[in-house]
């Protein structure tokens, strides 16, 4: 979803819940394809330094983002254990945040709430990047 979204995948072999995932996965691109491709892009933590790799995007209006993390170290208890700080987001602004592209029947440990910018770009959130969840995309949008 960073780019060029595609499947290389016999779509007619999928089972109900994958077609379901992988439909699921293209209403959210389409959502945040504004910001993936003419947004900024805030590399938020190296996977040179890091277990996981965090890269965001924020539409000009600064309205919505999407943030990929990315597991990229396999070893015991690695992952993210420390909020990641959020960048490019309005600071006056309030966004809630939810964890996006879930498999059908599995809940988020992320809480699903309503931050300020300056919050999120401060504090930050954790989105819990660890062995069974190697990859965890996660929504921003502004609430007015």
């Amino acid at each position: 979803m960073m780019g060029k979204l595609g499947f290389d995948i016999p779509v007619g072999k999928l089972s109900p819940d994958e077609l379901t995932f992988c439909q699921d996965a293209v209403k959210n691109y389409k959502a945040y394809s504004e910001a993936i491709w003419h947004g900024e892009q805030y590399r938020l933590q190296s996977p040179w330094d890091n277990d996981a790799a965090s890269i965001m995007y924020v539409d000009t209006m600064k309205s919505r983002a999407i943030m990929f993390n990315y597991l990229v170290n396999n070893r015991y208890d690695k992952g993210t254990h420390r909020p990641i700080k959020l960048k490019g987001l309005g600071p006056d602004k309030k966004y809630s945040v939810k964890e996006i592209n879930l498999y059908p029947g599995t809940k988020s440990n992320i809480k699903e709430a309503i931050y300020s910018g300056d919050f999120l770009m401060t504090v930050g959130i954790n989105p819990e990047v660890r062995e069974g969840r190697t990859s965890v995309v996660v929504a921003i949008d502004e609430r007015k």
